[in-house]
């Protein structure tokens, strides 16, 4: 605990350091990595010494004080490494670099994202109708009242109804003020069918349709307000979602019951989500530290950058894990190869994340909100999945930004070139 202390302050310095040279944004990918760790720091001891009925999944929470406080203690080491990681990318950066982290890009993000673009409503409509039929057709009336949460349907169906739902509420997240009620009327649809099939991804499309409805007004206090509060309402339907699991009968009818009757414990969802959002990750990280022991082979596989049938993922992927259902932890793998190897790693991640700061707000300089977003979202899914996962499925979301980027870069230099091209030909 002592020990844990004295890291803490440390961190806390490095924090302060960090922030006179760093200019908050909104989708900084830096604070959004602190933000969370700081959360994990703050409410997994709370959770441990003072919340009397454990969930303790796979039995995680069974562990002494000492263990609690060992794992505790790499966790703020590792948010250490990390800032020391960000403090060296800035060290070596030009001065012109510098002076971008510190300026305030906060004003960049925010505006009509597409302006005067007549065709994202049809589209959106369009898309609407499609996924309304592929629900039907995979669900059909099963999306009123089940007897099994997932029905024996065509697995592609479903999957391509909810690609078609993330990509149709970005699509209604970004039309303009005039069509908002047109658009709040489609998002509604959506989410009804994706919760009438108690899928947590009605979480996450409200978060989307929410962030990018917000993002392109004006920045204000009141629309930050509205903001958190459609945040709050998404978490707590989170909440309601989990407690529907043990229901034994699903669909839209029985949601609805459940809620107005009260037979959904909706609070002990709502804790649940906190734990499972904050705490769980540190339980899971020292259980893999207990059962696993570290393989130099099983490391490079994880961060091998090919396919998983290339790289020999499919043979070892059984072996890093807690449970059938439960995967060993990216820190859990990274602790357990030694304090030299954890050093270098989140430093190493640091420095990423110093680049994609970079690269971010650069975009932003160029009103480029649509990549600069995408861009964010995914290293916020490195930054999740590390607390769950194992670390080949948490580290390929580095490597998916770096492709995205170059990718973005390939076609910037492609156009540019053709643009210049017919220039000369005229």
């Amino acid at each position: 605990m002592i020990l844990s202390i004295i890291l803490i302050m440390i961190l806390l310095g490095l924090l302060l350091i960090l922030n006179r040279i760093l200019r908050y944004l909104l989708i900084s990918p830096t604070y959004l990595f602190l933000i969370f760790n700081l959360l994990v720091l703050l409410i997994s001891p709370l959770y441990f010494f003072y919340y009397g009925d454990k969930f303790s999944l796979g039995g995680n929470d069974d562990i002494d004080s000492t263990s609690f406080w060992n794992v505790y203690s790499l966790f703020v080491l590792k948010d250490i490494f990390f800032i020391f990681g960000f403090l060296f990318y800035y060290i070596i950066s030009t001065p012109i670099i510098r002076r971008l982290y510190i300026e305030n890009f906060n004003d960049k993000l925010f505006g009509q994202i597409i302006k005067k673009n007549r065709i994202i409503l049809p589209v959106s409509v369009f898309l609407t109708f499609l996924i309304v039929i592929l629900y039907l057709n995979t669900y059909s009336v099963g999306l009123w009242d089940r007897d099994e949460y997932i029905p024996s349907m065509t697995k592609s169906l479903k999957t391509f109804a909810k690609i078609l739902s993330f990509i149709a509420v970005i699509c209604l997240g970004v039309v303009d003020k005039a069509q908002k009620p047109i658009a709040n009327f489609l998002v509604l649809i959506i989410v009804l069918l994706t919760f009438s099939t108690g899928s947590r991804s009605t979480f996450l499309l409200l978060v989307i349709y929410f962030f990018f409805s917000y993002v392109g007004s004006k920045f204000n206090i009141k629309n930050s307000i509205k903001f958190l509060f459609n945040l709050s309402l998404s978490f707590i339907l989170l909440s309601y979602l989990i407690s529907f699991r043990p229901l034994g009968v699903y669909g839209f009818k029985p949601y609805i019951i459940a809620i107005f009757n009260g037979s959904s414990d909706m609070l002990r969802a709502l804790a649940f989500n906190i734990y499972y959002s904050f705490v769980f990750g540190v339980f899971a990280t020292a259980k893999t530290m207990k059962l696993y022991t570290n393989d130099w082979n099983d490391m490079f596989i994880s961060l091998n950058p090919l396919p998983g049938g290339m790289a020999g993922w499919p043979e070892i992927s059984g072996e890093l894990a807690i449970t059938k259902f439960m995967p060993f932890t990216l820190y859990g793998q990274v602790f357990e190869a030694g304090i030299v190897f954890t050093l270098v790693f989140f430093v190493f991640i640091g420095m990423i994340f110093g680049y994609f700061e970079k690269q971010i707000r650069k975009l932003l300089m160029r009103n480029n909100r649509v990549i600069a977003v995408f861009l964010t979202l995914i290293l916020l899914l490195f930054i999740v999945y590390s607390f769950e996962y194992h670390l080949r499925s948490a580290f390929r979301y580095i490597y998916y930004a770096l492709f995205i980027y170059f990718v973005y870069l390939s076609l910037k230099k492609i156009f540019s070139y053709k643009y210049k091209i017919s220039n000369r030909l005229e």
